[in-house]
């Protein structure tokens, strides 16, 4: 692999990372523009991250959000050669000569284009304004031009890790689902529309039947291996808008809410034994391991606590015979 390449691969892994093409038009992106447009003095200035295929536009003022060709886009200059370009007049720049947006009837003159960078220095993208006028920047006007393509940075940086607290504090680690606290959190907002919507709450638990001999004899990454295909069977089990969430060691719950007369409750329920039943892939090799699953439609009255504790005695009486 060249280094161009190494250096485009590690472009690519730092976008993905970041996760800022999902977060187009965030409000603090789109202030910073405005500030940059503000010190520059240009009519328009945007935020752009750039791949391999697409410039894509993420906030910008005086300039609408959205993806452009890659070898078309002026910015790429600014990625390819990491450096900033700064130019009075670009249709009187050779290296310009290439892009549609030195040409027709109203063309980009004035050009300022810095990198934005991630962690690991990797340029992901630029903060670059222009105007359809020559224009001159003072050494004073550059730096702080600079100083904003910095704070756009940690602003990328700071969301990304925001994003991440937030998943960390609402799923369990190993399987991805949800935890205990955001399950307890959403079955008591299904309680509180139950009244007001007239629909039926259902809460299932499933428990592994021998999960320690599993740990004992293959190791606790084949435990793993076991509780993460239960929760993707339970993800792809249910619906987008019902919740699974590990509750305790081997223990998993579903709640779901339903309207009255619509899904049955007993085909949810099947789907999801169906799904448990089926082999599962661990220690390299294939063995069917017991899942006993236990459910409950919630009655007046009932807390969280009490739900849960219904689900949980209907799983442990399957789990007995």
């Amino acid at each position: 692999m060249s280094a161009d390449e190494a250096i485009a691969r590690r472009r690519q892994q730092a976008i993905a990372r970041l996760g800022v093409l999902s977060g187009a038009g965030d409000p603090a992106l789109t202030a910073l523009a405005r500030v940059s447009s503000y010190v520059t003095g240009a009519s328009a200035a945007a935020i752009h991250i750039i791949d391999d295929v697409e410039q894509h536009r993420v906030a910008g003022v005086n300039a609408p959000l959205g993806t452009h060709p890659r070898e078309d886009s002026m910015c790429r200059l600014v990625i390819d050669g990491d450096r900033r370009i700064v130019c009075a007049d670009a249709t009187a720049e050779a290296q310009f000569a290439y892009t549609s947006f030195v040409g027709g009837p109203t063309p980009v003159r004035f050009y300022a284009s810095v990198p934005v960078r991630a962690v690991d220095g990797v340029a992901v993208g630029t903060l670059c304004s222009w105007d359809t006028v020559p224009r001159e920047l003072s050494g004073e006007q550059l730096a702080r031009f600079e100083d904003l393509a910095e704070e756009v940075a940690a602003r990328v940086e700071l969301t990304r890790i925001a994003a991440e607290l937030g998943d960390a504090a609402s799923h369990d680690p190993l399987t991805g689902v949800l935890n205990r606290l955001v399950l307890t959190d959403r079955l008591a907002h299904a309680f509180a529309r139950q009244l007001r919507h007239d629909t039926d709450v259902l809460v299932i638990v499933a428990d592994v039947d021998a999960f320690k001999p599993i740990n004992d004899t293959y190791g606790h990454d084949a435990g793993d291996e076991v509780l993460v295909t239960i929760a993707q069977r339970l993800a792809a089990s249910v619906r987008a808008e019902d919740s699974v969430a590990r509750i305790g060691g081997d223990e998993f719950a579903v709640v779901a809410e339903i309207a009255r007369g619509g899904t049955c409750v007993e085909e949810i329920i099947a789907r999801i034994r169906t799904a448990l039943s089926a082999p599962m892939c661990f220690a390299g090799g294939h063995y069917q391991v017991g899942v006993s699953v236990g459910s409950a439609l919630a009655e007046p009255g009932d807390t969280v606590r009490s739900a849960i504790a219904r689900a949980d005695a209907a799983m442990y009486e399957r789990k007995r015979r």
